[in-house]
C-alpha cells in the first residue's frame, strides 16, 4: 500500500466515512491513477475533469456512480493533499439523477415472491427486507442481539451515513425468525453465532451477492414479473406504508433517509387514488345558494 492511499484511507475513517464508502472511493482513486499511469498527486484538474468525461461517455456508468468518483476525488485533493478545490469543483460538478418513478410490487406478488424459498434462511432474509424496508447491506449486517423481543423491535445499527435507526418488528416476521432459528440456526455445533443470518462459511454473515441470489430465485420461482433487484422490496416498503396513509415523516424516519424530499418519491401512489378525492367545494354545504 503506498503512503498515499495508506493517508487517504485514513482521512477517510477519521471523517466517519462508512467501509462501504472508503472501498469505492479508493477505487475510483485507483482507477484514476491507472488511467493515466500516474499518482493522482501528478494529475491536473483538467485531466480529472477529462476521466469523468470517460466514465460517462465511454463506460457509460450511471449519474449516481459518477457521483461517488466525483466525491472521492474531491476528497482526495481537498482533504488528503490539502489543496484548493474550487476549480476542480466548478469542472467537476455533480451530476442530475433523471427523476424515475420507483417500481413496486403488489402485495399479492409479494406474497407469492416471500412464498417461494424453500429454504428457512432464505424465506426470513426477504421477508425481513420487506417487513422493515432494509437496504441489503443493513440486513446482511443484522445480529441476533438487533432483535428486541420484549419490544417487539428490530436495531439497525449501521445504516447509510453511518446512522442507526429501530424499527417496528411485527408478529409475522418475528414467527418466521423463530422458526428459521428452529430449524436452521440450531444445527450449528457452535450457538455463539453473532451474525442474524449465516453465510455459507461457518460463523460468517450471509454475502450480499448471496442475498441478491436468494432474491432472484424467488422471482423467478414465484413466476411473478421481475422489476428490479432486491432493493424494490424496500420502495415496496415504503409504498404499502404511503398507501395505508402512514405520514410521510414516519416512513422518512422508518427508511433512515436523511431528507424528506427522497421519501416523497414514494407519493406518486396517490394517483391512483386521484379518482376517489372529492373536491373541497362538495364538501361544503351551500344548499341555501341554490335558487
Amino acid at each position: 500500500m503506498t503512503a498515499l492511499r495508506a493517508k487517504y484511507i485514513r482521512d477517510l475513517t477519521v471523517r466517519g466515512r462508512a467501509q462501504r464508502t472508503q472501498r469505492a472511493y479508493t477505487r475510483y482513486v485507483a482507477e484514476l491513477a491507472c488511467y493515466y499511469k500516474r499518482s493522482p498527486e501528478q494529475i491536473s484538474y483538467e485531466e480529472v475533469t477529462n476521466w469523468l468525461y470517460h466514465l460517462i461517455k465511454e463506460r457509460q456508468l450511471s449519474a449516481s456512480s459518477v457521483n461517488v468518483a466525483v466525491n472521492a476525488v474531491r476528497f482526495l485533493y481537498g482533504i488528503t493533499l490539502g489543496r484548493n478545490t474550487e476549480a476542480l469543483t466548478a469542472s467537476v460538478p455533480h451530476m442530475k439523477h433523471p427523476i424515475r418513478r420507483a417500481e413496486v410490487y403488489a402485495r399479492s406478488e409479494l406474497e407469492a415472491i416471500l412464498s417461494a424459498p424453500s429454504q428457512p434462511r432464505d424465506r426470513a432474509f426477504l421477508m425481513t427486507v420487506y417487513a422493515c424496508g432494509l437496504r441489503i447491506s443493513e440486513a446482511t449486517d443484522l445480529k441476533t442481539s438487533d432483535i428486541d423481543r420484549p419490544r417487539m423491535q428490530l436495531r439497525v445499527r449501521n445504516g447509510k451515513g453511518a446512522k442507526g435507526r429501530v424499527l417496528p418488528l411485527g408478529k409475522r416476521l418475528l414467527k418466521e425468525l423463530v422458526d428459521y432459528w428452529r430449524a436452521q440456526r440450531l444445527g450449528y455445533s457452535s450457538q455463539n453465532i453473532a451474525w442474524l443470518f449465516v453465510g455459507e462459511t461457518a460463523g460468517e454473515p450471509i454475502g450480499i451477492s448471496t442475498a441478491q441470489k436468494i432474491y432472484n430465485r424467488a422471482v423467478q420461482k414465484s413466476g411473478v414479473r421481475r422489476k428490479g433487484g432486491i432493493h424494490v422490496l424496500r420502495h415496496s416498503f415504503a409504498t404499502h406504508l404511503v398507501e395505508s396513509g402512514v405520514e410521510l415523516p414516519a416512513v422518512q424516519r422508518l427508511m433512515g433517509h436523511a431528507r424528506l424530499k427522497t421519501t416523497a418519491i414514494y407519493l406518486h401512489v396517490t394517483e391512483c387514488r386521484l379518482a376517489e378525492v372529492r373536491s373541497p367545494l362538495d364538501l361544503i354545504d351551500t344548499s341555501h345558494l341554490e335558487r
